[in-house]
């Protein structure tokens, strides 16, 4: 039973890592560690739900630990998978034949999981994962490959999240045995999984884009002659943290076919409460030029889905976010700006036939308060 679980094991870290052997992997009594991984994009990018404009383009763990359940209750107890630090980089595609992110070629063990639901799978879908930091930066492309306007470039966004966990529930979000999880896909002719994931702290810093290092823009702020497109004078902006401490969950629901082949993902993020109570009036022109990169990079109409999409990844897909309470408060020497809103809910949805994608964005606002 040891050597089936131990294969099981290699099977699903086959899929994750890039260039895995078996040689990496050494069970010492019921734990192993690994270090020092690259993690395969392509499979991270299916498995978030990511829009095709992005890739990701370095995704690096430094140390893994895996701890088993005894032999005898592996049907029933999770993988613990525990990591020190993972890294991610998330970069626009510079144009619609161009991806920077892995290789579209599909995976060895890719194709394997759609010829059925397995031992390894069911091992897989149960692990219970625990990162204590994630630093995610995130670069979108802004004005730059856009036709008819003028180039410019959306802030970098540097993404902490930190004591992460990521666990196996039923269809109530409640922690029961494996079993039973699995329970709620019998005589459905689809194969169920849901996921509960919690952070304690995320915080989000706007940073500048090397661009703005440019020597043309460098003269200018020295000039004193620092201005925008449309004449205004601005302030350099050198960075700013944007959100700090922000703690929530999200409940995930995959859908797939009985032979393991992805339907439907589903992410609901749940956020209590945001708030930023010191904002500068060049950060928030950051602010609105890296949420304008967001709005144009989830739109645009000129990217393939097909490099991005392997065979893991779902054709339908919902992502929301909701934020009970966001306070906002831009602090300038000469004005000061409060903004608060109350039950803010973005969604998106996705429905995809590997040739092409119709996509549905959503924003509601349940209250808006400006002072």
């Amino acid at each position: 039973m040891e050597s089936i679980l131990a294969r099981a094991l290699e099977y699903t870290l086959k899929y994750w890592l890039k260039s895995f052997t078996r040689d990496q992997f050494k069970l010492q009594g019921r734990t192993a560690q690994l270090s020092n991984l690259d993690i395969n994009g392509e499979a991270i990018h299916a498995s978030m739900g990511l829009p095709p404009a992005l890739s990701v383009t370095t995704a690096k763990v430094g140390k893994l630990e895996i701890m088993l359940p005894y032999v005898s209750n592996v049907q029933t107890e999770p993988v613990v998978v525990q990591i020190d630090k993972l890294d991610l980089v998330l970069e626009e595609n510079p144009d619609a034949d161009v991806t920077k992110g892995p290789s579209s070629a599909q995976s060895p063990t890719a194709s394997g999981k759609s010829n059925g639901y397995g031992f390894a799978d069911k091992i897989a879908d149960g692990m219970t994962l625990q990162v204590k930091v994630v630093n995610l930066l995130l670069e979108t492309g802004g004005g730059a490959h856009r036709e008819g306007g003028a180039a410019w470039a959306a802030p970098l966004a540097s993404i902490t999240i930190r004591n992460l966990v990521l666990y196996t529930t039923n269809e109530s979000w409640k922690v029961v045995n494996l079993k039973e999880a699995r329970d709620f896909s019998t005589n459905t002719g689809f194969i169920y999984l849901f996921k509960k994931l919690e952070w304690e702290a995320l915080s989000i810093d706007l940073l500048p884009h090397p661009d703005m290092f440019t020597e043309a823009n460098l003269a200018r702020s020295e000039e004193g002659n620092f201005r925008d497109d449309d004449g205004a004078k601005r302030v350099f902006f050198g960075g700013e943290r944007f959100l700090e401490g922000i703690s929530g969950q999200a409940y995930i629901t995959v859908q797939r076919t009985a032979l393991n082949s992805p339907l439907g993902l589903e992410v609901q993020l749940h956020i209590p409460e945001a708030v930023c109570p010191a904002l500068s009036e060049p950060g928030l022109r950051a602010l609105l030029r890296f949420l304008t990169g967001m709005y144009l990079c989830l739109n645009r109409g000129d990217v393939d889905p097909r490099p991005q999409q392997s065979a893991e990844a779902a054709g339908r897909s919902l992502v929301s976010v909701l934020v009970d309470h966001v306070f906002l408060c831009i602090k300038d020497a000469e004005f000061q700006l409060e903004l608060l809103m109350q039950s803010l809910l973005f969604s998106r949805a996705c429905v995809s036939d590997g040739e092409s994608a119709n996509y549905l964005t959503k924003i509601l606002i349940g209250g808006l308060f400006l002072r």
